[in-house]
């Protein structure tokens, strides 16, 4: 089943959203029935659970839920593992109300993001107080917060910080056990010091000493460092350290390649993106990664470029559901990456019109003839001023331009799982739209 040639999926599915009967690409009729939807198609909406319409119906035990938070101003995501477990990976803050390329603060600009992405959090694990790891990716604003812009400065706590992204959050929740790409000492590859990271660490240094927060090394290839805390024999449920600072796990055992040691001179590199956090995650047979901004060009002694996403994606092999890295950002996701980890489902956490552009769409879900494949494109938003550049491609066809928060649920010991679209122009949590379920992948 095709979608209308030059049609995104929203766009196909026009002002129709029934809880009874509603699909993509094809007429809508009164006797189509979701449970007989083609779970393998990504043009298809299914809702054999009648949940459009209604408030998300949140996580249970068994499941593992990655939630995408969409605020407009940065990258957030929420993560519950099959035990209860919890993971807080980034939260972006800094001065994007004066920013003419972004796309709308959600669901208002009334709070801060990270304000906005606790009472997220409230929603989807009333019970908790505490989140048990945080992590930051790198040393970004638009992942871990400003020392500029926030909610204020703190004042009297040893040392004060701004409250903003991470920082913020800190605010409603304790932390368990934190990770960064720098700790413990901040000197590798390079002792580059962002204020970024300064207002973060700061931040964790008064945690540290006033709430018990715990800080670790991010240990590149180790198996389950990060591990669920509540029943770890329960699940089948396994995490891999993949990349860090230029480090990359080989794919074998423990094993691991640092690019900045051996090729030294890409010590004058400075982008932070390279040294990108990245992680799988595996459930049963259902695996996911996320690695951040992981982007940037990484050289050989002769000036070669290393293809360090590509190296990065064969280790990871292939995965049901892909983090699209550096927001789908022109330098990102290179067909050497796309084709590696072979995603069915590519999550985008958008806000700029520079995300998700023409060659990283191309490269997640077209073949080499320029045909679409069994692929699913959701970003949290699509900036308006990308219709122009979106106009009659064939990529379209599998963009969900919906926008809203993304949630992909891994249920049935990771056998299935669906991809969410809940509204994020207010806190009702209602589902929009329901893609699968879809069989995952068998273990590579």
């Amino acid at each position: 089943m095709n979608a209308a040639a030059g049609l995104g999926l929203t766009a196909a599915l026009g002002n129709v959203l029934n809880t009874e009967t509603a699909r993509m690409g094809v007429a809508f009729g009164d006797t189509f029935d979701p449970s007989s939807s083609e779970s393998g198609d990504p043009n298809a909406i299914v809702d054999a659970e009648h949940e459009i319409g209604k408030p998300y119906v949140g996580w249970k035990e068994g499941d593992l839920d990655i939630h995408f938070i969409s605020t407009g101003a940065g990258e957030n995501s929420f993560q519950i593992y099959p035990d209860g477990t919890t993971m807080l990976l980034d939260v972006g803050d800094w001065d994007h109300a004066n920013y003419k390329d972004g796309v709308p603060q959600v669901p208002d600009s009334s709070r801060r993001p990270g304000e906005w992405v606790a009472r997220y959090i409230a929603r989807v694990r009333p019970e908790i107080d505490t989140i048990d790891y945080v992590m930051a990716s790198h040393f970004h604003n638009d992942h871990i917060g400003s020392p500029k812009f926030g909610a204020g400065m703190t004042e009297g706590r040893d040392p004060n910080y701004q409250l903003s992204g991470i920082p913020h959050v800190g605010e409603f929740y304790r932390f368990g056990t934190a990770y960064d790409r720098g700790y413990p000492t901040y000197d590798r590859p390079t002792p580059q010091a962002p204020a970024e990271r300064e207002n973060l660490v700061a931040f964790w240094e008064y945690k540290e000493k006033t709430d018990g927060l715990k800080r670790e090394k991010f240990e590149v290839g180790a198996l389950d460092q990060i591990k669920m805390v509540n029943a770890p024999e329960k699940y089948d449920f396994h995490t891999r350290n993949v990349c860090c600072n230029g480090v990359l796990w080989t794919g074998q055992g423990e094993e691991t390649l640092d690019y900045f040691e051996t090729w030294p001179n890409n010590m004058t590199q400075t982008n932070e993106n390279t040294r990108s956090i990245g992680l799988t995650y595996q459930y049963g047979p259902f695996r996911f990664f996320t690695a951040g901004d992981l982007s940037g060009t990484l050289r050989d002694a002769d000036g070669k470029d290393l293809d360090y996403e590509g190296a990065v994606g064969r280790a990871v092999g292939e995965v049901d559901v892909c983090k699209a890295n550096h927001h789908s950002y022109k330098d990102s996701m290179p067909k050497t990456f796309t084709d590696a980890v072979n995603a069915r489902v590519y999550c985008v956490c958008v806000w700029d019109r520079w995300h998700l552009q023409d060659n990283t769409a191309t490269a997640m879900v077209l073949d080499d003839a320029g045909n679409p494949k069994p692929k699913l494109m959701c970003p949290t938003a699509v900036h308006t001023g990308n219709a122009e550049m979106m106009t009659d491609k064939a990529w379209r066809s599998r963009l969900v331009e919906n926008g809203g928060h993304v949630v992909v649920k891994a249920y049935d010991g990771g056998r299935k799982y669906k991809v969410y679209y809940l509204t994020d122009k207010d806190e009702s949590m209602t589902v929009n739209l329901v893609f699968g379920p879809f069989e995952s992948k068998e273990k590579n």
